[in-house]
């Protein structure tokens, strides 16, 4: 070997030892973030389980640990942040590493590691994210408008009818406009086959996805095999019906749309538009599969955050009477305004929220004050990220690790939300204000919610309406005496409040102008 050889065998051989050293040390000697010890092979389960809810003891965790915390949880790592800026380095500056999703056993026994919700990050998010770019855009949003406003309107002649069954009223308003908006099919009661059919899937799957059936199929994959006949089997007879029920749904919907496009018959909805596209080239067979996807998994995300963030808010107003004054006050204002200039509708749309400051600051304030998704993210990382800085110190984060963002904690930092246990619309209203929290309720960087701009659409049309055409208020009891809900909210991945009581009295005119519309 000559000396040129020699010498870049040598330094060859250096670049090797120093890249193994560099590797050793950054996996060895830059920490992990700090966090609770838990027990073995449990972790701290017992303790999240047992918490009055998760995102509180996560808190909890991270007041005592920092904002960034690991907590071992059933033989897995779980990093959660509670800093948004943390978040957003994490979420969107590095999204490459912090896209991907795991789909555990069970999600995939169900069938679901097609869904938008639990597939992985690779070229078919890509593809899928590309397709509802193009139907759920904000431009493309303002298209469904129409469909909203309408079931807005039979949201309110419902509450004419039965103001007791606001809950059930808010649920169904929820339900139809995502039957309508995914498929184009107009739903005419509860009793709706779309519907019902539905409304099953989402109670099966999440009967079926719970955390003690999900840890037992991930640690023992062979029960993937055993045959549904097998004692002790019902777990997997359970997952075959919510497969087959849910299979069959998103199947004949999507191939109803399919033959009214082809007669030309189809309403506007995700499913027409996407099997339309604008280049009038005709759709192959794959991604037609992926539309027919895509729409079977809208359904549940669409609904669920609406019928939280619209409960919600009927809560607030029943325990906050004088906000709901002045935003009825700007609300009234605004509509007789507008009537004075000729125009016949008293419907508020999304064009005027610009013109409504307060009544738009209160309704920021609904997903502040209890978000609908208190814990986001459920990111796993791809790689080590070793690089991970808070306050002023470096951690790190091994590769498929779970990461999410306690949202709650995000939006009750009482440094940056002053009183954040209260209802408190004006704080967006001051010169300075603090961050608008659907900043942090749609989701962060390539995992945000697709359909974010219909669902504020949804929620600001049921919200500004209500407000303008009923009051809400506090029940009494027999004596006379005031009876004042408790803020008790459900601890699933979408928290709804506990059933309460309010009365809700139309204003005058109401039920003749609904009779006008119909």
């Amino acid at each position: 070997m000559d000396d040129n050889s020699a010498m870049k065998a040598a330094l060859f051989g250096g670049a090797l030892v120093a890249s193994f050293y560099y590797w050793y040390q950054s996996r060895h000697l830059i920490p992990l973030p700090p966090g609770p010890r838990g027990i073995p092979l449990l972790g701290s389960a017992l303790e999240i389980k047992n918490a009055e809810a998760p995102w509180l003891k996560f808190a909890e965790y991270n007041n005592q640990y920092g904002p960034i915390t690991a907590v071992p949880m059933l033989g897995e790592r779980w990093i959660i942040l509670s800093d948004p800026h943390l978040v957003s380095e994490l979420f969107e500056k590095r999204a490459a590493n912090y896209s991907d999703r795991v789909a555990n056993e069970l999600v995939k026994m169900v069938g679901w590691d097609d869904s938008i919700l639990f597939i992985q990050y690779g070229p078919l998010l890509k593809r899928y994210r590309t397709l509802l770019q193009r139907a759920l855009n904000n431009r493309a949003a303002l298209d469904y408008i129409p469909l909203q406003e309408y079931e807005a309107r039979r949201f309110m002649r419902r509450l004419v009818e039965d103001p007791s069954g606001f809950m059930k009223h808010i649920h169904l308003m929820a339900a139809s406009t995502a039957v309508r908006l995914t498929y184009g099919h107009k739903v005419e009661s509860a009793d709706d086959i779309n519907v019902r059919r539905a409304e099953e899937i989402m109670h099966r799957f999440s009967e079926v996805m719970s955390p003690s059936n999900a840890w037992i199929i991930d640690r023992f994959p062979f029960l993937r095999y055993v045959p549904a006949w097998f004692p002790f089997a019902g777990f997997k007879r359970q997952i075959q019906y919510v497969k087959r029920i849910r299979d069959d749904q998103r199947s004949e919907s999507f191939e109803h749309v399919v033959k009214q496009v082809g007669e030309g018959t189809a309403e506007n909805s995700f499913v027409a538009k996407l099997l339309q596209p604008e280049d009038g080239q005709p759709v192959d067979e794959e991604t037609r599969i992926h539309i027919r996807n895509l729409a079977g998994s809208l359904y549940g995300g669409a609904s669920d955050t609406t019928v939280s963030a619209i409960q919600s808010f009927f809560l607030a107003m029943t325990l906050y009477p004088e906000i709901q004054a002045k935003a009825q006050a700007e609300v009234d204002a605004y509509i007789e305004q507008r009537l004075a200039s000729g125009e016949s509708s008293r419907m508020i749309l999304p064009v005027d929220r610009s013109k409504l400051p307060y009544t738009s600051a209160l309704a920021s304030e609904i997903l502040r004050w209890h978000p609908v998704a208190n814990m986001a993210g459920h990111r796993s990382s791809n790689e080590d990220d070793c690089n991970v800085i808070s306050d002023d110190n470096v951690y790190r984060i091994p590769a498929r690790s779970l990461v999410l963002a306690n949202i709650w904690q995000i939006t009750h930092d009482p440094e940056v939300y002053d009183e954040p246990e209260r209802f408190k619309p004006e704080r967006y209203l001051v010169p300075t204000p603090p961050p608008l929290p659907e900043s942090y309720a749609f989701g962060f960087g390539r995992r945000i919610c697709p359909g974010v701009h219909i669902a504020q659409q949804s929620m600001w049309i049921s919200i500004s309406n209500t407000l303008a055409n009923f009051v809400i208020a506090k029940c009494k009891d027999e004596h006379g005496h005031e009876i004042v809900p408790e803020e008790r909210y459900s601890t699933g991945a979408v928290s709804h409040p506990m059933p309460f009581q309010c009365t809700i009295t139309p204003k005058n005119g109401l039920a003749q102008w609904l009779k006008e519309v119909e």
